[in-house]
């Protein structure tokens, strides 16, 4: 359960680093990597910034956390499937911003 959670969790990880990596995003300054630094998510200036926070503060927590306990009703409910549809959503958010992005810029950033 732990590492089909990682999974999502990194495949979310990637997307929002993508949008940085094609400049649709704005990597915020205190960023040291490509990737967004979950440590700052209090500071997440975006909705799919904070939508990936959630998900990995709060969705995979419980994931971990219920699972190590024994509450595998809880592990999918509070956990896995929350992530399931933090992941559609910030796929969503992202593609909107791709959208977007072409729009205001005429650049797909690819």
């Amino acid at each position: 359960m732990i590492r089909n959670a990682d999974h999502l969790m990194a495949e979310a990880i990637r997307v929002v680093a993508g949008l940085y990596k094609d400049g649709v995003l704005e990597k915020p300054k205190n960023y040291s990597y490509a990737f967004p630094n979950l440590l700052t998510f209090h500071d997440a200036p975006t909705v799919v910034e904070q939508k990936l926070f959630v998900m990995y503060l709060e969705h995979r927590m419980r994931t971990f956390q219920d699972t190590f306990h024994a509450s595998p009703d809880d592990a999918m409910w509070y956990g896995w499937s929350e992530m399931q549809r933090d992941l559609t959503e910030i796929r969503e958010l992202a593609a909107e911003m791709r959208r977007n992005h072409i729009t205001a810029t005429g650049k797909s950033g690819e």
